[in-house]
């Protein structure tokens, strides 16, 4: 009978910590000093928040669902901007770790541990405020928002596939 406790394949487990996390890092980093990966418009700290704020903000709303919502988005606001921020210091980790001659893949691992955490965390989150904002709204407001949602998608889709094309 084998008594040795299962492990996870640790070199494996890190080398797809670090391809999952360089691929969030040069997402991360396009912007203007990166002007080729975003674009024009392209926010280097994607922010869902953010961007669910801009989207509400088109729509018309009362006084007191303004309020509301502006309060919604201030009580979430410091936890947004940590998780964003420890977001920021564990690409600059990563970055620092694949740059040393030899990878050191437990570290890795705990960047990439790390990082789903942060990813849990940023979900819950932003899927709590969406929630409670979506809450303020009545049906024909958040059907105005699931519309905003699908045109930016679209946008979003056929820059891509222009990118495509162009790559192709």
């Amino acid at each position: 009978m084998n008594t040795k406790p299962k492990t996870r394949p640790r070199p494996v487990l890190a080398i797809a910590a670090a391809a999952a996390l360089l691929a969030g890092s040069s997402l991360a980093l396009a912007g203007p000093e990166h002007p080729g990966h975003g674009g024009k418009g392209y926010k280097a700290d994607f922010d869902p928040a953010r961007q669910l704020s801009q989207s509400v903000k088109r729509l018309d709303l009362s006084d007191d669902q303004r309020e509301a919502i502006q309060a919604l988005f201030e009580a979430n606001r410091e936890d947004l901007l940590a998780n964003r921020e420890a977001g920021r210091e564990l690409r600059e980790e990563l970055e620092a770790l694949m740059r040393e001659d030899t990878l050191d893949t437990d570290a890795l691992a705990d960047l990439a541990e790390r990082e789903g955490e942060l990813a849990e965390e940023r979900i819950l989150l932003g899927g709590t405020l969406a929630s409670e904002v979506l809450a303020e709204l009545d049906a024909d407001q958040r059907d105005e928002l699931a519309a905003l949602r699908d045109e930016r998608q679209e946008r979003r889709r056929a820059r891509f596939s222009g990118r495509k094309d162009r790559e192709g």
